[in-house]
């Protein structure tokens, strides 16, 4: 039997593992490569991580902060001379790529750039200097790695669209959404008091709990769902609303919820470690974003059997849903016409088998074989 340290290392560069779907998707792309019998370093500039390094990737930190954890990784580089390095993240590609070059290993591993989002939608309001500056610069190399994958054709097409790049530049690698140990993980108990007496799967129909969930910033539009919340609560006055993560709009949030009227039927619990027990026992999950890649919290609803319903946003939710065939889709920024979706879809919640098979279908091990063939590892 093959040894994981005969097989060619490949090094994952997510920046941070704590909250996001970035996350999630580099600890299951990783968990895949090691069940394939590669060694896996997993590069973070955070210390500050709430989810746990699965079994077997190993984590090497290289600090806080990108601008300092040159020397660092320029050393990692050396000593482990990887075959493959998959980043995300405009500051941490930049980093890899200048890593690489410093460590004299550019044309030796591969680099691989990810993309993660609707790039044109999120520049729009990218508040930070150095957020900015990363972005432009990052468009302007977008040709010095070996290869570059979108986690979604829409993703892909503004790439292209936007940077005059030919066709098929970018690769579509969709998203490593579930694992062996993730499917199990949906039946864990759920803490939150609204549903911890729930069987996974037991809808109620006459007090239903929504779920929403992501990081509490403008790219989520949390205000438009609480709007739509408190439209869907005249016809449906035992609803509630819980939504999970943490963000710099919580007070903003929790104002709007009590001017609304909602603060008795709010939850705002924050980061918690896994939202598949919740998604597994909500009767909707509901998605207000104004932009994304491939929503990977909408994929795991549908995964858990529940009824979902989703802006329309550029991009990945219309590919996800099958244009609308799996749930409805509403444009972005209505809380009327989202309010009248998640009541059509407490109705009817149509046929959750086909949405937890389409879901599916974003396995890790598929994810990992077409990552290996992007960066030239046939197997």
């Amino acid at each position: 039997m093959t040894s994981p340290e005969d097989r060619p290392r490949i090094c994952l560069a997510p920046g941070g593992i704590g909250g996001g779907g970035i996350g999630v998707v580099m600890l299951n792309l990783g968990e895949a490569l090691r069940e394939r019998g590669h060694p896996v370093d997993l590069l973070l500039l955070d210390e500050a991580e709430t989810r746990a390094v699965p079994q077997g990737l190993r984590p090497v930190r290289l600090g806080r902060r990108a601008r300092s954890a040159l020397p660092a990784l320029v050393r990692y580089l050396g000593e482990a001379r990887p075959a493959v390095l998959i980043s995300a993240r405009d500051y941490v590609n930049l980093l890899m790529l200048a890593g690489l070059h410093r460590a004299g290993l550019r044309g030796r591993t591969r680099l691989v750039w990810t993309y993660h989002t609707h790039g044109s939608t999120q520049r729009i309001g990218v508040p930070s200097r150095m957020d900015r500056l990363a972005g432009h610069l990052a468009d302007r190399l977008i040709r010095r790695p070996d290869a570059r994958v979108a986690v979604s054709a829409g993703v892909a097409q503004d790439l292209e669209a936007r940077l005059a790049l030919p066709p098929g530049l970018v690769e579509v690698v969709d998203n490593p959404v579930w694992t062996p140990a993730r499917l199990l993980r949906r039946e864990d108990p759920c803490p939150h008091p609204w549903l911890a007496a729930r069987a996974p799967g037991l809808r109620d129909s006459g007090a239903p709990v929504i779920l929403g969930a992501g990081r509490l910033t403008a790219q989520k539009d949390f205000p438009t769902l609480l709007r739509a919340f408190a439209r869907l609560r005249e016809a449906r006055p035992g609803a509630r609303l819980v939504i999970l993560g943490e963000g710099e709009d919580r007070p903003a949030l929790a104002a709007l919820g009590a001017d609304l009227g909602l603060t008795e039927a709010l939850d705002l619990p924050g980061h918690v470690p896994d939202a598949l027990p919740y998604l597994a026992r909500a009767d909707l999950f509901a998605l207000s974003s104004r932009w994304e890649g491939l929503p990977t919290v909408l994929i795991e609803a549908m995964g858990c059997g529940c009824a979902v319903v989703s802006t329309d946003c550029p991009s990945g939710p219309s590919e996800i849903l099958d244009g609308g065939r799996l749930g409805p889709l509403v444009p972005p920024g209505d809380p009327a016409r989202l309010a009248e979706a998640m009541l059509s879809a407490l109705d009817a919640p149509g046929d959750l088998a086909a949405r937890r098979d389409a879901a599916l279908r974003y396995g890790s091990d598929r994810a990992a074989r077409r990552y290996l063939e992007v960066a030239g590892l046939h197997e």
